[in-house]
Parts: structure tokens; sequence; C-alpha cells
């Protein structure tokens, strides 16, 4: 997932819609803005994308261990995932965290121990055939758990690229109305302007709570 990408493209779609916002007329004040800046640098974009890369590292993170530990309960898998996506752990959280890890490490020692028994006894083969189906089912629930973690970043993304492009295009729009521009250009389109809206726009989308 690309989040260092994120609204690059719909911020050059708010560029090229402002080519049609109005005509410059003797005496109109107009100016220009860099909309890909104001999309990328202002705070609002940056506090949703480290929201966003915060998820998905706690994500990345809980899908790695379990990766590593797939001889746990797929019950225990299911709630390790479940806690520790939460954006703030509560102590019950923590301690059930705890305990998940502690049941996961002990259960690939126990699995390492009879993989090296030269001849199991009975009980043992048991054990060795419900470690076998427990990574069956955890690799199924890792392969679910993908799919879906992708599909939810990806509408969040573009949530979240919707969402900051409107307040680009508020932010543009209060700037023109509180200086008396006629029109502001990206500044793609009209490279050279002795009015330059970029700051100003920028402090008015940084403004907005």
């Amino acid at each position: 997932m690309n989040i260092e990408r994120l609204g690059w493209v719909a911020a050059a779609a708010l560029a090229g819609g402002m080519i049609g916002m109005g005509f410059k007329a003797p005496g109109d004040k107009t100016g220009t803005v860099d909309v890909a800046k104001v999309f990328k640098d202002s705070d609002y974009a940056k506090q949703q994308t480290e929201g966003l890369r915060k998820q998905v590292k706690a994500r990345q993170d809980v899908m790695e261990y379990i990766r590593g530990h797939r001889n746990m309960k797929p019950e225990d898998a299911t709630s390790l995932r479940d806690v520790s996506v939460k954006e703030v752990a509560s102590p019950a959280d923590t301690a059930v965290i705890t305990r998940i890890k502690g049941d996961a490490d002990a259960a690939e020692t126990k699995a390492r121990e009879l993989q090296t028994v030269d001849k199991p006894t009975a009980a043992q083969l048991a054990q060795l055939d419900d470690f076998t189906k427990r990574k069956d089912a955890t690799g199924q629930l890792l392969e679910k758990w993908g799919q879906e973690f992708q599909t939810e970043f990806q509408a969040k993304q573009e949530k979240m690229s919707a969402d900051t492009l409107q307040r680009v295009k508020d932010a543009i729009q209060q700037v023109g109305k509180d200086q008396g521009y006629s029109i502001i250009f990206s500044a793609d389109i009209a490279p050279f302007c002795p009015n330059d809206a970029t700051t100003d726009a920028m402090n008015k989308m940084n403004a907005k709570k």
C-alpha cells in the first residue's frame, strides 16, 4: 500500500478542474496556488496520513506475528487481531495480548519438541495432528484477513483523499472570497502570476479544526 502517494491524483484532478472557474476581465484580481503542496503538506493531510500509517502497521505487525506462530489456536489468532488493531488498548486488552502471546510461544515450543520425538505416542501424534490443523486454520485466516485489510484500506484511502481534497477546495475558495480574487488558478495551469495564494490557502486549511 503506497501511502506516500495518497491524494496526488486527487490534487491533480482539482488543479484541472480550476481551469473553468471563470474568465479574467480587466481589473480582476487573479492568483495562483500550488494545489498539490496544500494538499500534501497541510496539517490535516499529515495527520490523516500518519493515522492511516499507524493502522496499516498495527495490522501488518499482528499478521506477521501470527504468521510466525501458526501453531496458536485459531480463536486466539482472531482475538489477537481484534485487540491489536484498536487505536487505544485498555488494560484488559493488554492482558489478553500477553496471555495469547504466552500461549502461542508455548505452542511453538511444544510443536518443535514433538517433531523431534523418534517414536511418538498416540497422545503425541494427536497433539501433532492438532497443531497441523491449527496451522491450516491460521493460514486460511491470514489469507482472508489480507484480502479484507486491502479492501478496507483502499476504501479509507479514497475517503481520506476525498475529504482532504474538499478541504483544500474550501480553503482556496475562502481565500478567494476574503482577499477579493475573481479567480485562482492552479500553478500548473498559470506558471506565472504576481499573486501566489499558496501560503494563504495553507494557513486557511491549517486553521480549520
